[in-house]
C-alpha cells in the first residue's frame, strides 16, 4: 500500500497523488477542539460541577460511544464503495494492527523490566480496562499502564494529522491502537479519508479483543 493506503500503482493511488500535489496543508483543527474540550471538561469537573453531576459522567461517555460508533457505521453504510475498499484491502486490513502490537514490545527496552513494561504496554491504548487486569498483580504496573495508555491516546489525538500528511495514512490508522475504533477514529477519517475508516475501525476492534488476552497472558509469563 502507498502513502494514502491505496495499492500501490493502481490507477486510484495515482488519481490521490495528483491531487495531493502541492497541498500540504494539515488541519490541525479538530485536534484543537477536542483537547480543549478535554481541558474545559476537567475545569468544569474539578471547579463547577457538583458529585451529583459527575457520577453519571461514565453513562454518558458509553452512550456518546454507542452514538458515535452508530454515526460512523452510518457513515460507512452510505458510502458506495464500501464493498470494493473490503474486497481490496482483503487480508491487508489485518495487517495494521498486527503491526501496531509489535510496538508493545518497545517495552523491551525500558528500565521497568521486560514483562511489567510489556504487561503495561499491552494496553494498546485501552487505559480503563488494562488497569484493571494489572490490578491484582502489581498496583505500580497498573498505574503505569493507566498514564501511559491515556497518554497514548492524547499523543494520538495530536499527531495523527502531522503523522496522516508528512507519513502516511496507514501509519496514522495504527497510531492510535484500540482507540483507532471509536474516539480517535473522527481524528483518523478527518485526517485521511473516509475509506480509511474501513481500517481504522478494523485495526481498532482488532486491538481491543487482543487486550483482554494479552494482558493475562503476559503476567503469566514465568519469569
Amino acid at each position: 500500500l502507498d502513502h494514502y493506503g491505496l495499492p500501490r500503482g493502481s490507477e486510484a493511488a495515482r488519481e490521490e497523488t495528483a491531487q495531493e500535489q502541492g497541498h500540504v496543508h494539515v488541519d490541525h483543527t479538530l485536534t484543537v477542539l477536542i483537547v480543549a474540550s478535554v481541558v474545559l471538561g476537567m475545569l468544569a469537573g474539578h471547579f463547577f460541577l457538583p458529585d451529583a453531576v459527575t457520577a453519571h459522567c461514565g453513562a454518558v461517555i458509553n452512550l456518546g460511544l454507542y452514538l458515535l460508533l452508530f454515526l460512523v457505521g452510518l457513515d460507512m453504510g452510505r458510502q458506495g464503495n464500501m464493498l470494493q475498499d473490503i474486497r481490496a484491502a482483503g487480508f491487508r486490513v489485518f495487517l495494521v494492527p498486527l503491526a501496531a502490537a509489535v510496538a508493545a514490545l518497545a517495552g523491551l527496552f525500558l528500565p521497568l523490566g521486560v514483562k511489567d513494561s510489556m504487561a503495561a504496554a499491552s494496553g494498546l491504548g485501552w487505559y480503563s480496562l488494562a488497569p484493571t487486569l494489572l490490578a491484582p498483580y502489581s498496583l505500580s504496573v497498573s498505574a503505569t499502564a493507566f498514564l501511559s495508555n491515556i497518554m497514548h491516546e492524547l499523543f494520538s489525538i495530536v499527531a495523527v494529522p502531522a503523522v496522516a500528511q508528512r507519513i502516511g495514512y496507514i501509519e496514522a490508522v495504527a497510531l492510535p491502537g484500540a482507540t483507532a475504533m471509536d474516539t480517535v477514529l473522527p481524528v483518523v477519517v478527518s485526517a485521511t479519508s473516509d475509506r480509511m475508516a474501513l481500517y481504522s475501525f478494523t485495526s481498532g476492534a482488532v486491538l481491543s479483543l487482543s487486550v483482554p488476552f494479552l494482558v493475562p497472558a503476559i503476567i503469566a509469563l514465568p519469569f
